[in-house]
């Protein structure tokens, strides 16, 4: 299994190799033995906090580097677990070789389909190597339809390849035995908590995020909060909260131990999730497991992943993200509904599920080749 190198910040990718390697193990009754792989990343180590300096050392360790180290480390069947690494391809043996594809964010960037003005240029020129050796592999796996259809437009990859295998939730996200779905949390003086799990980038649509809670400040009052989980704001975005008044009504509680966040999950009211893509979406299925309502962008995977359990929303409306949080916030039938929907929705998301699926795929690569 070749994984991402540390330090690059690809935790759902992450997330996603070792609950699949755990899956693998508990349903593999000893045919499967799983060796892991990494480059070493020590030129972008070396760069340290020198952002520009980082971004080159890191193109460098995994596009050259990587690429080298990666020689000789074929197994009976290659997984490439992150398809930003598919360029892998190009030093193992193709035919014995899958690919997860997440997502399309960068082509999609670059093709101007989503509503912001970066262009990430030296990441775009990464990606054409990638699928250039995801064009060469056996089969690849995305993790939702949307991916899926992404895939084919920007690949043109042979559709009979691709299998589409969801993500699944960890036992460990689940509501507190304490927790009743009723009654609002915040109910007895303490303040209505808005949560949005995940990093900052441009299409997480943090812009549109705060926008939407500095109108539920003037609706419902000065106790709305909004806590963020994940990497630090940008520049621009921490102007905005200062532009909007809102420094007294956000908490960055930064990146949550894996063990804590099913109780950041359950301590929340809502979570907000109104990204402009995603390729899957794992908080809000790890949000529903903790009987957590969820308000999710209409527009790729989430609507795949939320399904009728929660609230779907157009992202570019700030309006309309704002009048779903006030919604849910101020409506306990609406509440108690969702919050039975989502736990009975995350139920049918297990990560067994996907690795029974995902190990099907590699005993088809594997007999293809014996």
């Amino acid at each position: 299994m070749f994984h991402t190198i540390p330090g690059e910040g690809r935790i759902s990718s992450e997330v996603y190799a070792g609950e699949l390697v755990e899956g693998l193990r508990r349903i593999g009754n000893g045919r499967v033995e799983v060796s892991h792989w990494t480059a070493s990343g020590r030129l972008r180590r070396a760069a340290g906090s020198v952002q520009a300096l980082a971004r080159v050392a890191g193109c460098i360790d995994r596009y050259v580097i990587g690429q080298w180290q990666a020689r000789g480390h074929d197994a009976d069947v290659n997984h490439i677990i992150e398809h930003g690494y598919g360029h892998l391809a190009f030093s193992l043996n193709p035919r014995r070789t899958v690919v997860t594809f997440h997502d399309a964010i960068v082509s999609k960037l670059q093709a101007r389909e989503l509503p912001v003005d970066a262009y990430p240029r030296l990441a775009m020129l990464g990606v054409r190597v990638s699928q250039a050796g995801i064009r060469r592999v056996a089969a690849v796996i995305t993790v939702s339809e949307s991916s899926r259809r992404d895939l084919l437009r920007f690949t043109d990859f042979k559709p009979s390849r691709v299998h589409v295998i969801p993500e699944g939730v960890s036992e460990r996200f689940r509501p507190p035995d304490s927790q009743d779905g009723d009654h609002p949390k915040w109910a007895e003086g303490r303040r209505p908590r808005i949560l949005h799990v995940g990093h900052c980038g441009v299409y997480k649509n943090i812009e549109g995020i705060l926008r939407s809670i500095a109108l539920l400040v003037r609706r419902l009052g000065p106790q709305v909060l909004f806590v963020k989980v994940g990497g630090p704001f940008t520049q621009s975005q921490l102007a905005l909260i200062a532009r909007l008044g809102l420094e007294r009504h956000v908490q960055h509680l930064g990146r949550v131990p894996a063990k804590d966040l099913p109780g950041v999950y359950a301590d929340a009211d809502l979570v907000l999730m109104p990204s402009l893509h995603e390729g899957f979406g794992l908080p809000v299925l790890e949000a529903m497991a903790c009987g957590t309502p969820v308000i999710a962008s209409n527009q790729g995977s989430l609507p795949e992943v939320v399904g009728d359990a929660g609230l779907l929303v157009e992202p570019t409306d700030v309006e309309a993200i704002a009048a779903a949080a006030e919604r849910l916030l101020t409506d306990a039938e609406l509440r108690a509904d969702l919050r039975m929907r989502g736990l009975e929705r995350a139920r049918t998301f297990t990560w067994e599920r996907t690795a029974r699926e995902t190990l099907a795929v590699y005993e088809k690569v594997h007999e293809e080749n014996r």
